[in-house]
């Protein structure tokens, strides 16, 4: 409930907002508009609270929903900071401009004495209380002039917002990019020099994708003919499509198969469900294998290489990360490794990434961020939001590679596109 709890707050402030800058906005139909697009967005939100996380709501009502709740949010971020501005002007000149009536004891002030002109003074001398008004004209222009260009840039707000949730709805809709990605690692084996790691993570099979996608993104590394395919968590919200979802993934034609972990949302959605489907796979001789806490070797070129997925860090439907949960993970998960072995770890959260280096791990694959979503000249916009957001983080010898995710239960991005990431190793 506090999601939509917040919204609510956010709406009424861009309603606000849009009243000083736009007045009619809060006459005729245009109040209706408003008042009922945010009744219908605040109702979509709150379905899924009320109702449960698996409760459906139509695609296009989530759509317009999230195009809605992000406009809002724009007015909220930018014009609120723009009207508190323009009334804080308001009151300053209000202040200047207005007279004492009372002196501190309570008595009425005298008017001053009136200012005459010396008969001397050369023609055309101005008096000085002709200089004062000039001065108090131009000040109040001045203040005038700051107040206009606040207005003016108050206006614009609605047509940022409605732009730049357009925008983004669209860039997250056009289908993911296939991100190359040569991560170079001192003293790497040369058998694995030029070993290709396929990369998803983040996929949300559900309400905005479907398992085409997923299909299409399992034959991206096909055709990247990657050595190994992974996926770093969150694979699906929809359990209804978990089984066409599970043949997606055993199209994987990779000679190492495709090694997965779990993430937040599966344990949110069903943790049951989805680990006995990827049981029932790997069962069947499928080439998809789930790594919980544990670890999986096999040999490339003679040179052994050992791959450790370790659960996300969460207890029951908590949303708050356990950091004893993640170290009880690195210790199991890492147990039996040996010096001759080249050690990846695949990590849903990113955090995890100083446990694997610590333990050994040249390079960790993470996802979960999504990389904020939007970012500007490649730089997050939400950059505080994780220790590590988007793309590779060094610690010694041990590297970080962090996905910006290849699909997204809100489809929205704005310089981040969704992506399937093909690794390939280097020696350093």
């Amino acid at each position: 409930m506090v999601r939509p709890l917040l919204l609510l707050l956010v709406y009424v402030v861009a309603w606000t907002v849009l009243k000083s800058f736009w007045p009619a906005m809060a006459r005729g139909w245009r109040r209706w508009v408003l008042l009922g697009g945010s009744a219908l967005s605040l109702a979509v939100w709150l379905v899924p609270a009320i109702a449960g996380r698996n409760a459906e709501v139509p695609a296009l009502l989530r759509i317009v929903a999230t195009g809605w709740s992000i406009s809002a949010i724009i007015i909220f971020l930018v014009g609120g900071p723009l009207a508190l501005l323009r009334r804080w002007l308001d009151r300053r000149a209000q202040a200047k401009t207005s007279p004492d009536v009372m002196t501190t004891q309570g008595q009425v002030p005298q008017a001053p004495p009136p200012v005459s002109v010396p008969e001397s003074a050369p023609s055309g001398t101005p008096a000085p209380h002709s200089t004062q008004a000039s001065a108090l004209e131009s000040l109040t222009s001045a203040r005038m002039s700051r107040r206009n260009l606040l207005t003016n840039a108050g206006r614009a707000v609605p047509l940022l917002a409605v732009g730049t949730s357009t925008a983004g709805l669209a860039s997250g809709s056009m289908g993911f990019k296939v991100e190359s990605v040569e991560v170079r690692l001192p003293g790497l084996p040369a058998a694995l020099d030029g070993f290709r790691i396929g990369q998803i993570t983040d996929v949300h099979v559900g309400t905005f994708i479907d398992t085409q996608y997923l299909r299409d993104t399992v034959a991206a590394m096909n055709e990247a003919k990657v050595d190994l395919q992974v996926m770093t968590g969150d694979l699906i919200d929809d359990l209804d499509q978990l089984d066409a979802t599970m043949a997606a993934l055993e199209e994987c034609r990779a000679p190492h198969g495709m090694l997965a972990v779990l993430g937040n949302h599966e344990h949110w959605r069903g943790l049951d469900e989805v680990v006995e489907a990827y049981a029932k796979s790997q069962s069947r001789g499928g080439p998809v294998r789930l790594l919980v806490d544990e670890s999986h070797t096999f040999e490339h070129g003679g040179q052994r290489v050992r791959v450790v997925g370790v659960d996300y860090p969460m207890s029951g439907r908590s949303h708050r990360v356990k950091a004893a949960r993640m170290k009880q993970s690195a210790e199991q998960a890492f147990q039996g490794v040996s010096p001759d072995e080249v050690v990846l770890c695949l990590t849903h959260h990113p955090d995890f990434f100083d446990h694997a280096a610590e333990r050994g791990a040249r390079l960790t694959l993470a996802g979960h961020t999504h990389g904020g979503q939007v970012a500007f000249f490649g730089m997050p916009a939400f950059f505080f939001a994780f220790q590590y957001m988007l793309g590779r983080y060094r610690r010694g010898d041990h590297q970080l590679y962090v996905s910006g995710g290849t699909g997204h239960w809100l489809p929205f991005r704005l310089g981040v596109p969704p992506e399937v990431t093909v690794l390939t190793l280097r020696s350093a």
